[in-house]
């Protein structure tokens, strides 16, 4: 189904609606397990420094000898279980059989634990310590980074500390984090703080999804014509996805990722977010989703037409989570970024 209105592309890209729901699966028994590895001396934006940072990570091979280095980058609660699955269902074939593939997670427990609660890594630091792994295994400079919402801003910030050839493609993420983003967030915050574990981070999950999805998709599940409801209710949805992230995912870690998305604008120390970008637009390209409520499409058209990048529209239902969602739509357009990145050139050491 299809967003109401229409395109918000002229000029761009815009791919249409066509399948909710992955098309082939992945085994989960071959995937590469969660592991850390040092990264040495880090010193983070704010200016603290750890004499012996670490960085969690999984890694995959190619079957034969490896043509470069792709990095995923975490959503708000990815994993890197759960990227390689979204990677292994979306990724091309050949990069899939030919690339080593590098799925970021976060720097260890206790190289956060020397930081202040309320400024942990910000999205830079969380690319800077993508690169000082990246290092550290002694692999290749990146060929392509990517990632959804909190995954797409640090997939922008690797391409740009990394330098050429590295190429971003950035799922519905903004250059600058939105005022808009910012006050759902603080409400996620102060859930959190206020409420307690579980409960405040049931509560902030549930201030998410309210976000991550439209008006149009939950009326059409749960509302007073929908079609098989079978008691299903909307205050049912959000508990179950609440219980759900609880059980699976670390609250502190969670609230640093929140803090995270609030420290994002590719633009400090760089003369503006313009200024950072314009230089470097021939390797950057972003998704625009037709329906999102938390980064419009209008939004990430705007800072990519003022830099000159790429970019496409989608159109979905489902709103900012159709990066995850609509897998058709996303085998396409990381596709045909990933053969710009190829087309611009070979990595280096």
């Amino acid at each position: 189904m299809d967003a109401p209105g229409g395109p918000v592309c002229p000029g761009a890209l815009c791919v249409m609606s066509q399948s909710h729901s992955p098309s082939h699966t992945t085994d989960t028994a071959q995937q590469s397990p969660v592991t850390r590895h040092a990264i040495g001396p880090f010193t983070f934006e704010d200016g603290h420094s750890n004499g012996d940072a670490g960085f969690e990570y999984a890694l995959t091979l190619p079957p034969g000898p490896s043509d470069g280095l792709v990095v995923v980058c975490p959503s708000l609660t990815g994993t890197p279980a759960i990227l390689q699955d979204w990677w292994h269902d979306v990724g091309p074939s050949h990069a899939l059989a030919r690339y080593s593939t590098l799925y970021a997670h976060g720097f260890t427990a206790e190289t956060t634990a020397t930081l202040d609660r309320r400024r942990p890594p910000t999205i830079r630091d969380l690319a800077r310590g993508i690169l000082a792994l990246v290092r550290a295994l002694d692999l290749p400079q990146p060929l392509f980074a990517t990632g959804g919402s909190l995954g797409g801003m640090i997939a922008l910030e690797v391409a740009l500390e990394s330098g050429a050839p590295t190429h971003a493609l950035v799922l519905a993420a903004p250059a600058v984090q939105t005022a808009w983003s910012a006050g759902w967030n603080m409400i996620q915050l102060q859930a959190l703080e206020a409420a307690g574990t579980p409960q405040g981070f049931a509560l902030a999950r549930a201030v998410g999804m309210m976000t991550y999805r439209t008006e149009r998709e939950f009326e059409t599940r749960f509302g007073p014509d929908a079609a098989g409801r079978d008691g299903r209710t909307m205050s049912g949805y959000l508990e179950h996805h609440g219980r759900k992230l609880v059980a699976r995912f670390d609250p502190l870690e969670y609230e640093r990722r929140v803090r995270a998305m609030d420290s994002h604008d590719v633009g400090r120390g760089r003369a503006g977010w313009r200024e950072a970008m314009t230089p470097h637009a021939h390797r950057i390209s972003a998704v625009g989703i037709v329906g999102d409520a938390l980064y419009s499409a209008e939004l990430i058209e705007e800072w990519t037409g003022a830099v000159g990048a790429a970019f496409t529209a989608v159109r979905s239902i489902h709103g900012h989570d159709a990066f995850l969602l609509e897998r058709e739509q996303m085998r396409r357009v990381i596709s045909e970024a990933f053969e710009r990145a190829i087309q611009a050139g070979v990595p280096t050491r």
